[in-house]
């Protein structure tokens, strides 16, 4: 026999104990393979995915665990061996869940091989191996099935009481008759129930006055020529009747109560479908008579429609909002002076103008003032031309309060009286100023 090294587990393997703690899933041990490969000194076997050359594999068929040692139990034979080989080589296989992947869980190698012939020469090996599994691991073994118990095996099972009591347990060790439809029945483990059998075939004078014949009451569905007693009977009729009624509410699960939900109309689906189309489709509807619809609520502002009721609702409260209203009637008064040419310019207070347009006949009134008079002559020009019609003018003189003139005298020079100017002639010749005040018409307005 080969005297083979510790064994030990691979990374992969010591990977799989964690998965299966964390997981909370089996750890399956699947197989054994046995080999010839010759491992090199230095090769780290933890790093092992497989044998280096496999020759054989065989079934687990048998586990024992101590605490944190799993003891696997092997057989091999040579059966299908054609050459012999040194059997240095042993890995066991294993996999996390039953539909894992299967890995090289862990490997050992013996440097003293024993050897095992061909075929020729018959030579089975029975071999069990120790691994450290942590004992918290559930653990389960794909045993093989073309697998035989040795002798050894056997009468340590003949030996164990309780290697079938499962099975002698679930037997029924006695029955006792309590009445015509009650029996007692008590198992292996001399546990006990009480089952009752209806409709006891017998066969006999009824206990009345008229003879009847009793049978066993057939189940669901049978469609034979046997006798069916009342329960069978009144079994398939309340059955039949269940499946017709289907669950419906108590008021539908008779046939009157449908005719009366339908308005006992013997042409109900023609009736339905005269009064549908009488209804307007829903694209493009076209409506007659006074159509009518819910009232939104005041807060609505989607697509719903709404009804006069709404709508009134909402110009009323619309009109009674001063902000509204105030907001309404400046926009409309704005457009409306801005539509009749009503507008103002006084961004220079020098020279200022009001158009009141077509409203007040094309009214325009302006203002301002001239500069300091030179050669006895000031000049005001408007911030609005007059066009080609003629004005009034009012020339006002300015006197400082230091000045020691107690008036000014201003009069408008007619030769220099334009549309867009006018000039005044002063009886001081540097005057601070005049104010001028002119009111005309402006045609194209």
């Amino acid at each position: 026999m080969s005297q083979y090294d510790p064994i030990v587990p691979t990374i992969r393997g010591r990977a799989m104990i964690t998965q299966a703690l964390a997981e909370e899933k089996a750890l399956y041990f699947t197989r054994v393979e046995w080999g010839d490969g010759v491992k090199q000194q230095d090769a780290q076997q933890e790093l092992f995915t497989g044998l280096i050359h496999k020759v054989i594999e065989s079934g687990v068929t048998k586990k024992r665990r101590e605490e944190n040692t799993l003891y696997l139990t092997t057989v091999y034979d040579n059966s299908k061996i054609k050459t012999g080989f040194y059997v240095r080589e042993l890995g066991v296989y294993a996999k996390v869940g039953q539909n894992g992947q299967e890995y090289l869980f862990a490997y050992t190698y013996a440097s003293n091989a024993s050897y095992t012939p061909a075929s020729s020469q018959y030579n089975e090996k029975r071999v069990t191996i120790a691994l450290g599994v942590d004992a918290q691991v559930n653990v389960i073994v794909k045993f093989n099935s073309q697998q035989y118990a040795t002798r050894e095996e056997l009468d340590d099972h003949d030996a164990d009481t309780s290697s079938h009591e499962v099975i002698f347990n679930n037997f029924v060790k006695n029955v006792t008759r309590v009445n015509d439809a009650t029996f007692q029945i008590t198992k292996g483990d001399n546990t006990s129930t009480t089952i009752t059998i209806d409709n006891v075939a017998h066969a006999g004078s009824a206990t009345s006055a008229t003879n009847a014949t009793y049978t066993t009451t057939a189940s669901s569905g049978d469609n034979s020529t046997r006798i069916a007693s009342t329960a069978y009977v009144l079994r398939e009729i309340a059955s039949a009747v269940a499946k017709l009624i289907n669950s419906a509410p108590g008021t539908l699960d008779t046939l009157d109560e449908l005719a009366a939900a339908l308005g006992d109309d013997p042409n109900f689906a023609t009736t339905i479908t005269n009064l549908l189309a009488l209804k307007a489709p829903l694209s493009s509807p076209t409506f007659t008579g006074t159509p009518r619809v819910p009232t939104a609520s005041a807060s609505s502002n989607d697509t719903q429609a709404a009804s006069t009721s709404f709508v009134k609702s909402a110009m009323l409260a619309f009109l009674t909002d001063r902000n509204f209203v105030k907001a309404v009637m400046d926009a409309i008064g704005s457009e409306t002076l801005s539509r009749f040419g009503v507008k103002y310019n006084f961004d220079n207070p020098n020279a200022w103008s009001i158009s009141l347009g077509r409203l007040f006949g094309g009214l325009l009134i302006q203002g301002g003032t001239t500069p300091r008079p030179s050669n006895n002559a000031a000049t005001a020009t408007f911030a609005t031309s007059f066009g080609g019609t003629d004005y009034i003018i009012f020339p006002v003189g300015v006197i400082d309060a230091n000045d020691n003139k107690w008036s000014l005298t201003v009069n408008v020079l007619k030769d220099y009286k334009t549309a867009d100017s006018c000039t005044f002639r002063t009886s001081d010749s540097i005057a601070p100023a005049c104010y001028y005040f002119a009111v005309g018409k402006l045609v194209q307005q």
